[in-house]
C-alpha cells in the first residue's frame, strides 16, 4: 500500500489543503485533490457544504492512490435533496439526506477505488448507511437498500460458490455443466437463477448424492430457464421455463418386475416414454391425475401385459403391447388411448380381426366348434375325415 508522510514527524502528507467549499451542485461532479496545479476548480475541500438542486446527483471522489490513508472529508448536505458521494469507479460511499453530515475516510489507497469508510454526524438515533449493508443480491441506491441480480455469462463447466447467491448464470457454449456445491455448504436459502443460451444442453448436476426435483440432474435444453434453491439438504427449481422448439422429452424407465411401478417426481412431465426390462408378472405403470400426454414405447420382455393407468384407474387401464407404441393422455381422471380411429392391439372383430392373439383363441372367436376346429387342424385327410366321424378308409360313417 502506498503512503505519504512527512519525514520529519512521521504523519500523514495529504495533498494541498483546502479547507472549505460551498458548491451548488446542478450536475454530477467528479472532484480533483487540490494539487499545487489543480486541474479544475472541483477540488476536494476538507468541509464540503453541499446543495443539491435536484434529487439523484453524485459527486465522485478522485483517484485514491494519488491521496495518503487517513485522507478525510466532510460533506454537509445544505439542501432540500439527497446527493451520493461515489469512489472513483463508482462505488457508493455515502449518500447524505438533508440536514445530515457525513464525514469519509480513505484506509486503503491500493487501487484507484481506494476502500472508504463513512461516519454520520449528529444522528438523533443510530443509523447505518445502505452501502454498508448492501450484500450478495442487494445493492445500495441513495440511501435505500435494492434488490440485484449480477448477470454473468460463461461457456465452459463451472461450479457454483456461495459468492453467486442471486447472480444470473447464463451458459453461452455447446453441452456443458454447471455444477451445485452441496446444498449444507451453500446452506438454506441460497439461489441462483440460471438460463441456457447456448447451442447445447446444459446439465445442472449436485453434488454427491443430493438431488434436484427429485433426480440426480436436471438438464437445461437451448432456451430453457430456472431458479433453483435449496432448502440446505437439496435443490428444486422454480418457474422451470422451457423453449417450446425443445419441450419434447424422451425418457428410458427400466420397469423390471411386476406389479404396480409409480412414476417418480423426477420422472415425471415427459413427452415419451421408453419402458424396458424384463416382466415377472402384469406391470402397471401409475400416473399422477394430471392432464398429460404420454407417448409409450413398450420394449420390455416376458409374457405379461404392460398397463399405463392412474391410481384410482381400474387395473390395467390401457394396455400396450410388447414391442408396441401407443399415444395415450391422462384426462384428469383416467389414461385413455389418445386414438380410437386407429386399428388397436388384438384387432377386434368388428375391426376385421381376430379379438385374440393366439390361433386357438381366434378360431373360437370366429366362432369354430370342437368339430370346426379339429378339421381346421387335422394334419391329413383321414384326420380330418375321423374329425367329422366318417370312416378314412371307406368315407362312410362308423
Amino acid at each position: 500500500m502506498t503512503t505519504y508522510t512527512n519525514t520529519f514527524g512521521g504523519t500523514t502528507i495529504y495533498p494541498s489543503d483546502v479547507s472549505y467549499r460551498y458548491v451548488s451542485l446542478t450536475i454530477d461532479q467528479v472532484l480533483d485533490w487540490p494539487l499545487e496545479a489543480a486541474p479544475t476548480t472541483n477540488v476536494v475541500a476538507s468541509i464540503m457544504d453541499i446543495n443539491a438542486t435536484t434529487s439523484s446527483l453524485v459527486i465522485t471522489m478522485p483517484d485514491a492512490t494519488q491521496a495518503g490513508t487517513g485522507q478525510t472529508v466532510l460533506f454537509n448536505n445544505v439542501g432540500a435533496n439527497t446527493f451520493s458521494v461515489k469512489t472513483s469507479t463508482g462505488t457508493l460511499i455515502c449518500a447524505p439526506q438533508s440536514g445530515t453530515t457525513f464525514q469519509i475516510y480513505l484506509t486503503d489507497n491500493s487501487t484507484v477505488a481506494g476502500t472508504w469508510r463513512s461516519f454520520q454526524y449528529g444522528a438523533s438515533a443510530s443509523a447505518t448507511n445502505a452501502a454498508a449493508l448492501a450484500g450478495l443480491g442487494i445493492k445500495a441506491i441513495a440511501t435505500t437498500l435494492n434488490q440485484s441480480m449480477p448477470v454473468g455469462t460463461f461457456s465452459t463447466n463451472y461450479t457454483t460458490g456461495s459468492s453467486d447467491r442471486a447472480k444470473v448464470l447464463v451458459w453461452s457454449g455447446g453441452a456443458g455443466t454447471l455444477s451445485l456445491t452441496s446444498a449444507p455448504t451453500v446452506g438454506a436459502d441460497w439461489f441462483v437463477n440460471v438460463r441456457n443460451s447456448g447451442t447445447g444442453d446444459l446439465t445442472i448436476d449436485p453434488n454427491s448424492s443430493e438431488l434436484i426435483n427429485g433426480g440426480a440432474t436436471l438438464i437445461l435444453a437451448p432456451g430453457d430457464s430456472c431458479i433453483v434453491v435449496t432448502d440446505g439438504t437439496q435443490f428444486w427449481t422454480i418457474g422451470f421455463g422451457q423453449a417450446a422448439v425443445y419441450a419434447f422429452t424422451v425418457l428410458s424407465i427400466d420397469v423390471s418386475g411386476s406389479g404396480n411401478y409409480t412414476l417418480s417426481i423426477a420422472e415425471l412431465n415427459k413427452t415419451a416414454y421408453i419402458f424396458t426390462g424384463t416382466l415377472t408378472g402384469n406391470r402397471d405403470i401409475i400416473v399422477p391425475t394430471t392432464t398429460q400426454q404420454y407417448w409409450v414405447s413398450n420394449q420390455t420382455s416376458g409374457s405379461f401385459t404392460l398397463g399405463i393407468r392412474t391410481a384410482s384407474q381400474p387395473s390395467p387401464g390401457v394396455t400396450v403391447a410388447s414391442a408396441a407404441r401407443a399415444i395415450l393422455y391422462c384426462d384428469g381422471t383416467d389414461v385413455v388411448d389418445a386414438d380410437t380411429a386407429t386399428i388397436g392391439i388384438p384387432v377386434a372383430v368388428s375391426q376385421g380381426g381376430t379379438g385374440a392373439t393366439t390361433a386357438s383363441g381366434a378360431r373360437s372367436n370366429l366362432g369354430a366348434t370342437t368339430i370346426g376346429n379339429a378339421v381346421f387342424t387335422a394334419a391329413t385327410t383321414s384326420a380330418a375325415q375321423i374329425a367329422l366321424g366318417l370312416d378314412p378308409i371307406e368315407g362312410g360313417t362308423y
